[in-house]
This record gives C-alpha cells, structure tokens and sequence, in this order.
C-alpha cells in the first residue's frame, strides 16, 4: 500500500511506504520526547545519539532535513546571539536572528526560504551559514557530515531517496522500552 506523506499533498516532497502493523505507545507525553537530540547538540553528539537508535550519520542528516518545513521559536536558538555571537554563522543571518528574536522568546524564524515546500533549500542554508539551530549549523561544520549536507544541497533527488529510507527506518522503531503498545484500529485514538 503506498502511503502519501502529508508533505507530498501540500508541497511536493517525497513519497514512501510505510509498513503495516508498528505498535504505538497507549500514551502520549511531553516527557516521552525527550530523546529527541537537543538543538544544542553538536554533529558528532547528533551521530552518538542516533546510532544508538541505529541510525547512520547519512540516516541523521538526511532526518534533519525535515527541517526544511516549518520554524523555530527563538528560545531554542537565541543562545548563538549572545557575546559572542556564534561564530559559525552569517553575519547578516545573525541580524535575522536577533531581528526575530526582538518579538520575544516565542517569535518564529523559518529554517529556510521555503517553509512550506519540501526542499533542499535547508540544506543550502547551511552552507550559506544560515542554520537556524546551532545543531543545524553544525552538520555542515563537521568533516564527518559537510560532505552529505554538500550532496544534498546539489541533488535534491538524492535527499528525498534517502529522506525516505531514513523515515521508512524509523517507522520500524519500537515504542519505549518497556512499553508493549497496540496496532490501533483508529489512528486517532487508543483502542
């Protein structure tokens, strides 16, 4: 069965089956997310952490590229804007910054110029220096991980193929540990 990711209806973004069966969690927390790598992180702490989920550092770039929708608040990334500011990043990007974050720890900045269409543009940010998150920043700083953010910034096609791997892979996660789950007959709802 071919699934349609909800990007694909809205912006054009890959396409990829995802397996029947994958057991949900009968709860759903805000502490549960907490593995989730902090946007502090650095690309060798981003490679650590993934693969012991199994994850390759090909596997976690490719992820990271799902940052190519959406925004962050400022409160996740107004710690580069402090003396000193981030090194790492664009001057002019830094005035961007500090200009949203001007509006206040909730203000919103996309990740790219394209917040709704699933692209490559994040990944072409990050060469410009213009990673939102210090995380972001750091996958193209990083010998291990600039020469896949390089890749992908040139072959969107090859970003998707992998994006779609990687978010297959995923779905093959288990729930916690610990936790038995269920296959539920309405997604939006515990049996």
């Amino acid at each position: 069965m071919m699934v349609w990711s909800w990007w694909e209806l809205l912006s054009g973004g890959p396409v990829y089956d995802i397996p029947k069966g994958r057991k949900d969690g009968r709860r759903s927390k805000v502490e549960d997310t907490l593995i989730a790598p902090a946007p502090t992180f650095n690309a060798s702490e981003l490679v650590r952490v993934s693969g012991l989920r199994g994850f390759s550092a090909q596997d976690m770039v490719a992820l990271s590229g799902g940052h190519t929708l959406g925004v962050a608040r400022c409160l996740t990334f107004k710690n580069r804007l402090s003396d000193p500011v981030d090194p790492t990043m664009d001057s002019d990007f830094s005035k961007t910054l500090s200009k949203t974050c001007s509006g206040g720890d909730d203000a919103e900045q996309t990740f790219d110029m394209t917040r709704n269409h699933f692209d490559n543009f994040y990944f072409q940010a990050l060469q410009r220096k213009s990673g939102v998150l210090f995380s972001d920043q750091t996958l193209y700083n990083n010998p291990i991980t600039k020469s896949i953010v390089k890749g992908y910034a040139m072959n969107q096609a090859k970003f998707f193929l992998d994006f779609e791997q990687a978010m297959v892979k995923m779905s093959l996660l288990d729930v916690k540990e610990g936790s038995q789950g269920e296959v539920r007959a309405d997604c939006r709802k515990i049996n």
